[in-house]
Order: structure tokens, then sequence, then C-alpha cells
């Protein structure tokens, strides 16, 4: 069954860019917590997993400062289920966790996130190699790229399935996996995949619209022990580290975070020129868009001049932030400014309102 996170790759939707990841204050507690402590455990466990998720930060559940301020967990419960099985599902208060993260001085990590697509080829050391597809079926389809897979394989490749899952629900990352569908085996070869040529892999990653690919190559030549070459390319830029399955969703996590998440003990006024706004639609348009910014705490309107807006933004961060997080949504274009006189920096953020609904 498809998740939030894996619908995009159940549909096979094409123009995929950023999304919102509506269960960040939501969590399950595991079976043998909720089953074995009661619901007081279960709620540390799953407001645990939870700010993890928000803060985008793997070790914050290891700040005593972090963990002393939210216990006990109970008061920022807002709603709890337990399963048939015995798991508790809990949400969490988002503005109270929240406020508590920002008096705490904690980043935080907005609701819109890039979206990754993640091309993973196992290798099993038996000369045969296969990719990870959106549509694999379970019980052992064949391999798009050649024989079908021998026995045991399919559920390996299930098995990466689930780690890429679990470990990107836990960290609150959106995925998409390939279809590997007659269009792209026209553009790519799993020995492209493999070999590192980026040019044949990101042609045919052009249909995803993602922000961000990420190419794994894995050796599970040992059922039990997978080892990943992971490359994730961001725009111009390229990174490369070793480790399993889990670590490349990991990692991704932690480079992202550092980048979009802010701190309201970090807080900046900048100004922005919006072009393009040529009517009370479009302005609602960029008001409303403005609002629902995570890194912008609060904006006011200058002045209006013939199609422009010109504001002051009170942000989350700096100005790099802002424009990280304007750049995951298709609503704004930046407009290159050269800088105000010899060397002198622009003192305005430019950008022109995109057309719309």
């Amino acid at each position: 069954m498809c998740g939030w996170l894996w619908t995009v790759f159940c549909l096979g939707s094409s123009g995929v860019h950023a999304a919102r990841v509506s269960d960040l204050y939501s969590a399950e507690a595991p079976i043998e917590r909720a089953a074995s402590a009661g619901l007081t455990a279960a709620f540390s466990q799953a407001l645990r997993q939870v700010l993890v998720k928000v803060t985008g930060r793997r070790d914050v559940v290891e700040d005593p400062a972090v963990t002393n301020r939210f216990s006990p967990a109970d008061a920022y419960v807002q709603q709890y289920r337990t399963g048939a099985d015995g798991s508790t599902w809990v949400l969490f208060d988002r503005v109270a966790l929240r406020r508590t993260l920002d008096e705490l001085g904690q980043s935080v990590w907005g609701d819109e996130r890039p979206v990754t697509l993640v091309w993973l080829v196992m290798d099993y050391g038996t000369g045969t190699r296969d990719i990870l597809a959106a549509a694999q079926d379970v019980g052992g389809a064949a391999n798009p790229f050649g024989d079908p897979p021998a026995a045991g394989v399919a559920e390996r490749l299930t098995a990466a399935r689930d780690m890429l899952q679990r470990t990107a629900d836990e960290r609150g990352l959106p995925l998409v996996l390939p279809l590997v569908d007659s269009e792209e085996l026209d553009i790519v070869s799993i020995s492209d995949v493999w070999g590192g040529f980026t040019e044949s892999v990101l042609l045919a990653s052009q249909r995803y619209g993602a922000d961000a690919i990420l190419v794994g190559r894995a050796r599970a030549r040992v059922p039990e022990s997978v080892t990943v070459r992971w490359t994730l390319m961001l725009a111009d830029e390229r990174f490369n580290w070793d480790g399993d399955i889990a670590s490349g969703p990991d990692r991704l996590a932690d480079l992202l975070a550092g980048r979009l998440a802010t701190s309201s003990r970090s807080t900046e006024q900048l100004r922005l020129r919006v072009d393009g706004v040529d009517s009370l639609d479009a302005y609602g348009r960029l008001s409303n868009y403005l609002l629902a910014l995570d890194v912008v705490e609060d904006f006011s309107v200058d002045r209006v001049a013939d199609r422009s807006v010109f504001l002051s933004l009170i942000v989350r961060g700096d100005a790099d932030r802002l424009m990280r997080s304007i750049a995951l949504r298709r609503i704004l274009r930046p407009i290159d400014v050269p800088p105000d006189g010899a060397g002198a920096l622009r003192s305005d953020l430019r950008y022109e309102l995109l057309a719309g609904p």
C-alpha cells in the first residue's frame, strides 16, 4: 500500500518539485515499547521521532536540555490511538512543540522539503545487477534491464525498498524512485548508473523535476550486509560517501536540514522586490505564499510602484536560507540584480511573480 511518502512512486507523476510533508508532527511507537511500558513510554518514544523529523538533527534527542524540557511528553500530545497490533500512533501539538523549540534556540525544518530522485543499483556478485524501480513487483517481477531476478533477489530488492522508505519517513524526506519504463530505457542503462555516467542519468531524471538526485551503487553479495557508494547531485554540487542503505537518506537529510532549517534566535530583516504583481489576485497569491513560508516570520509592504511590490521581511536565518526556501516552489523567479556601485552588495532581493491559476 502506498503511504504519503511513496504516493509519487505509485502515481508515477512527472514534474515533481518539492513536497509538503504532512506527518512531521506524528509518529508511531513500536509495538514492544507501547505494550511493555505503557502510554507514557510510547509518548516519549514517538516524541523523540518527531523531534528528529522537525529539527532535521539526529542527535537532538541526545541533548539533555532538549529531553528535559520536553519531559513529560504527555504535555505535548494532541491525539493518540492504539492499533490492533498494540502499536501507538501519536499526534503532537505543532504550535506548542515549535514554541518550545524556539525557546530552546533549536532549529526547525519547515514542511516544504526538497524531493529527491533515488537511483539505486544492486550488485549481487554473481554477474547480475538490478535497479530499484518504483513499480517493482515484490513477488519477483522481471527486471526491466534483463532477466528475471534469481531466487532471493526479489526479497533483497523489497528489503532495500523498505529500508529506504523507513529511513526517509523517520527523517521526513520525500523520495521518488524511477519508473524504469521504456522511455527511460531509451536514455539510460544500468551500466550508466553503476558507472557514474551522470549525463545520461541527469537526462533520464528530467521527467521527474526533482530537486536532487541520489545515486547508490550497492554491493549485496551477502544478504545480511549491503555496502553502498552514494553520490548526491544537488544543482552543480556533488557529494560522495560510503555506508549502508539507510545512510543514503540519513546523510541527505543531514545536509538539507543544515541548509534549510532555521532558528528563531537567528533573524534578519531583508528587503524584497517582487515584479509582475499586476492585480489584487496576484498580490493575494504573493501574500499567501509568503505567509506559508516557514522561514518568514513577518512581512510588510513598503510601497507599490507600477507592477512591483517592495516588502520588508523578518526571516529566520539569512538571505541564503530565504532564497533556498523560495526555490522549492515555482512561484517566484529570481531576477539577477547587478551590484549597486563598484563592488557594493545589493540591498534588495528581486523576484518576479510567475503566472498562476
